[in-house]
């Protein structure tokens, strides 16, 4: 499924765009530091995929918007498993790799999600499509306007 064109504040419209791998390359690697960038997400989604314990991938960041020059890319993965052991253990190889050793290599900022989380917990598949007052002020939207965020299948 092919992803909407951007609003005219640059920005994928409010919800989320299921697409494949292939589609969000045609769409956002428009020059060579999104090039950069596709080949690190493309090693961490092969990476999630191996492992063969989660159903997707949303991505969000500045990748999919029309930022010229984006730095990295904001990945949540959800587990097949629901909340409890299963899930923790999908996990793990992550955790063991480090956050800052996964942003080093990839380019990621790593996020996880799977159903039953208890209250209280963070959906950062809903926090990532409002955006924070740094970014909606340049863009001329108000603090809290929505975006879209893309789900890759796994």
């Amino acid at each position: 499924m092919a992803l909407p064109k951007f609003t005219y504040h640059g920005l994928l419209p409010e919800g989320v765009h299921d697409c494949e791998l292939s589609d969000l390359q045609e769409r956002m690697v428009t020059n060579p530091q999104r090039e950069v960038l596709w080949q690190r997400l493309q090693a961490f989604i092969e990476w999630a995929r191996s492992t063969e314990q989660f159903s997707c991938a949303y991505i969000d960041g500045g990748f999919i918007t029309d930022k010229i020059f984006p730095e990295d890319i904001d990945v949540i993965l959800q587990t097949r498993a629901s909340y409890g052991p299963d899930a923790f253990i999908a996990m793990e190889p992550f955790f063991a790799e480090g956050m800052d050793a996964i942003f080093a290599k990839y380019s990621v900022h790593l996020h996880f999600w799977c159903e039953g989380f208890p209250g209280g917990v963070a959906d950062f598949r809903r926090f990532f499509q409002y955006l924070r007052p740094q970014d909606a002020a340049p863009r001329g939207l108000k603090e809290g306007a929505k975006k879209g965020i893309v789900r890759i299948p796994l």
